[in-house]
């Protein structure tokens, strides 16, 4: 745990460094202060969310209320990012429990000694984007789900379906899966994972409902069309997708093969040896989001940008964690020789991410 701690206070300081002497990284950010400003005139005005859902718009604009600047709003992201690797170790801890395997108790420290250094962790830790919220309200969404506090999973699973609309793919598939309860037939012939998933509470997935429901409404309500938001958002991502001039190869493979490499390096191979050991119910959140971000970019409905992948990395870490112990099973050094190979990749990723996007600073 100590080194847990060292670990992320060093990416911390690092992270507030670059807040106090390197501009915002992501150009968005700019936007949704502006939308955030306008709400505090306007709080109902529909349109001035433009494609993006409201649920981040809102939080800023209490947040400025409040006297907070863009800065301090960056500086709040710098503090929620050094969260998440405590969050995603109690994660561990109360997942594996005192009946797991002496050896997989390891995990816990190497999910979160990962997770604060990963490059995307620390580069939306420095911008005043969503991202960091999002990934919070997902890993809390999964640990609220596997540890059987539903009502908190299905509070937190409808708040993120208003930050960021990913999360609408992880509440498509928890339907999809509940629907399946109504057929006993088809659920008994189900892996042990999948019949859980489909015996998941109502509570898990009615507020996510509830909650786009209403976004939706809002929309008819203010601009006459159910779908118009959604239409623009494709309209413009097209656009945006096509001024890229990638050949076919290229933009098939740079979100779902080459942009992962570049963000999690050889945490990958151990992610693919842990995943099935790390799966938990809660998991069926970030794969139906993986699966929405997946099918939106094939469709060119989605940039492939890497911010994207930040709800995911606490995943990922968990099933490195999980294949590092895997490796060392037979030779338990191999566990520490995988993860310190992991490790020092994750941070070359972090410092070279960081030279890219502030090169300017450096």
């Amino acid at each position: 745990m100590l080194v847990l701690g060292a670990v992320n206070l060093l990416a911390t300081a690092a992270r507030i460094w670059v807040i106090n002497h390197c501009p915002e990284p992501d150009t968005d950010a700019k936007g949704h202060l502006g939308i955030a400003a306008a709400l505090l005139s306007h709080p109902l005005n529909v349109a001035v969310h433009w494609v993006w859902p409201p649920g981040y718009h809102y939080l800023l604009a209490g947040l400025l209320a409040v006297g907070v600047t863009a800065q301090g709003v960056r500086l709040l992201n710098c503090t929620l990012a050094a969260t998440l690797p405590i969050l995603l170790w109690g994660y561990c801890r109360d997942t594996v429990g005192p009946s797991g395997p002496r050896s997989a108790r390891v995990t816990p420290f190497i999910a979160g000694v990962l997770c604060a250094a990963m490059p995307i962790v620390n580069l939306l830790g420095t911008s005043a984007q969503q991202g960091t919220v999002f990934a919070t309200l997902v890993l809390l969404t999964a640990w609220a789900i596997d540890t059987n506090r539903f009502a908190l999973g299905g509070a937190t699973l409808a708040a993120a379906s208003l930050v960021r609309y990913e999360a609408w793919g992880a509440v498509g598939l928890l339907v999809g899966l509940r629907a399946l309860a109504f057929v006993p037939a088809i659920v008994r012939r189900l892996p042990a994972a999948l019949t859980r998933a489909c015996r998941l509470p109502l509570v898990v997935v009615v507020p996510s409902l509830v909650a786009v429901a209403g976004w939706f409404l809002a929309h008819r309500i203010a601009d006459g069309t159910w779908f118009g938001f959604l239409r623009e958002l494709y309209r413009f991502t097209h656009l945006q997708r096509e001024s890229f001039h990638q050949d076919f190869w290229t933009d098939l493979l740079w979100f779902p093969v080459r942009e992962p490499y570049y963000l999690f390096g050889l945490a990958l191979p151990l992610f693919v040896l842990g995943i099935r050991r790390a799966w938990r119910t809660g998991f069926f959140v970030p794969l139906g989001i993986y699966v929405f971000l997946l099918a939106s970019y094939m469709g060119h409905g989605a940039l492939g940008s890497a911010r994207y992948y930040e709800s995911l990395t606490p995943f990922v870490c968990i099933a490195a964690a999980y294949g590092a112990w895997a490796v060392g099973e037979r030779w338990r050094p191999a566990t520490l020789l995988a993860f310190a190979a992991a490790f020092v990749h994750v941070v070359r990723l972090l410092l070279l991410t960081g030279r890219w996007t502030f090169h300017l600073a450096w």
